[in-house]
């Protein structure tokens, strides 16, 4: 079975939510079927080192696609020939972009409905597109994956999908002892090893992530809890991110990492005093996974998909309300709780696993090759 890959979003070594699925779901998948052939398309040449084993190569296709219209040409119009000329039998997309012009079965991973929660956060162009082929794309795909029953919910309330044609395989984390890639930086350890104890918020920084609430919650965590804590925030900022920047530059207490690398990430996580995770809407919420894996309590959302990932390893905050917030992060200081928490946690992170959701997968991919006569 040959099988194409959309690895248009791995763009680093440094991965976040999407591209790390598409990446470990796709390595796991070559690992265990080393007869299967696995050609991955880019949209550029890339100029990191990607471990995948030998049954994996690569496709470069000659446009950058970081526009909707962009995307239109580069999946209705160029991404067919390659699959057609590859002789692809399946293709496998993991970012929620698939072609309409193409007959080869696709499995389609859909994180979230977040275009439809909150259009606001989104530029108008990338709204249309989404409102537009988004449901097109559920109706086109042979298969579809979510990461979270909470996704699953979403879409069969959202749009006419038969529920038989959708499937669950979750994230998952590396174990910090096989996955500590990069140096930490002397601006990093300066951090941690402040005198001051602290909290940690990870991830890439727009308006979903509910930060600029979040950094308002702690301020009132401070000064009603009278705690001496600080607030460490790390992650690019990606979207409208201006009133992020301004609520950590306007409490001295709160303190920008920057975009960390697995080492730094672990870093940060293992000293803190806890991880903060107060987003809006989820797919999934893989830093509650990491906060786990690194023996701290969460405090996170009591929405979307985020109760269904903590379980029972985490304190839960209404993300609308200051209030509530402040008030989970001082639970979540309480000795008693927090031993509470990070057992919990340590049990939890465990039922999630790249090779159980890239077994899944490939069931779905099994199912979709046309049958030989």
């Amino acid at each position: 079975m040959i099988i194409g890959v959309n690895a248009r979003m791995i763009l680093s070594d440094n991965l976040e939510g999407i591209p790390r699925y598409i990446y470990e779901t796709t390595r796991e998948m070559a690992l265990e079927h080393p007869n299967d052939r696995f050609i991955l398309y880019f949209d550029r040449k890339i100029k990191h080192s990607l471990s995948f084993p030998d049954n994996v190569s690569f496709s470069v296709i000659p446009l950058q696609s970081r526009h909707p219209l962009l995307w239109i040409i580069w999946f209705e119009i160029l991404l067919p020939y390659f699959l057609k000329r590859d002789k692809i039998d399946v293709f496998y997309s993991a970012d929620g972009y698939m072609s309409l012009y193409s007959d080869i079965p696709t499995v389609l991973v859909t994180h979230d409905l977040a275009y439809i929660h909150y259009p606001e956060h989104l530029p108008i162009m990338t709204r249309w597109y989404y409102r537009y082929f988004t449901p097109r794309f559920f109706n086109a795909a042979k298969k579809i994956i979510t990461v979270s029953d909470a996704t699953r919910k979403d879409i069969l309330m959202n749009h006419k999908i038969n529920e038989s044609k959708i499937e669950i395989a979750g994230n998952a984390i590396n174990n910090y002892s096989i996955d500590n890639s990069g140096e930490i930086g002397l601006s990093i350890k300066k951090l941690v090893e402040h005198r001051n104890p602290y909290f940690c918020f990870i991830g890439a920084l727009h308006p979903r992530k509910n930060v600029v609430k979040m950094c308002e919650a702690f301020a009132v965590f401070q000064k009603k809890y009278k705690k001496n804590y600080r607030l460490i925030i790390a992650g690019r900022f990606a979207w409208k991110s201006e009133d992020i920047k301004n609520s950590i530059q306007n409490n001295p207490m709160i303190e920008y990492a920057g975009t960390v690398n697995e080492a730094e990430k672990k870093t940060i996580l293992s000293n803190s005093k806890g991880l903060l995770y107060l987003s809006l809407f989820e797919g999934f919420g893989i830093p509650i996974l990491e906060g786990m894996l690194a023996g701290v309590p969460i405090l996170c959302s009591d929405i979307s998909s985020m109760p269904e990932v903590a379980g029972d390893a985490a304190i839960f905050a209404d993300p609308t309300n200051i209030e509530s917030m402040a008030e989970g992060m001082n639970e979540i200081t309480k000795t008693d709780i927090k031993i509470k928490l990070i057992e919990a946690g340590k049990k939890r992170c465990m039922d999630f696993s790249w090779s159980k959701s890239a077994s899944i997968i490939h069931g779905c991919i099994s199912t979709c090759v046309p049958k030989k006569i």
